[in-house]
């Protein structure tokens, strides 16, 4: 323990401007998002507008 009192629980406060910290997190979790979409969505995204290729299967 600090014997100067409560100083450590101000130090995250003396360098933190939560503006900048809130703004950050929501890029953040915006991002993540994004990319999450992006790989979910991968390989419908690049077959986009091509037309399928089906084998024939011949019936003997």
């Amino acid at each position: 323990m600090s014997s100067k009192g409560n100083d450590g629980d101000n130090v995250l406060c003396d360098f933190v401007d939560y503006y900048t910290l809130r703004v950050g997190g929501l890029v953040f979790a915006g991002v993540i998002v994004f990319l999450s979409i992006i790989l979910l969505a991968g390989n419908k995204l690049t077959n986009c507008g091509k037309s399928k290729v089906r084998e024939l299967v011949s019936k003997s």
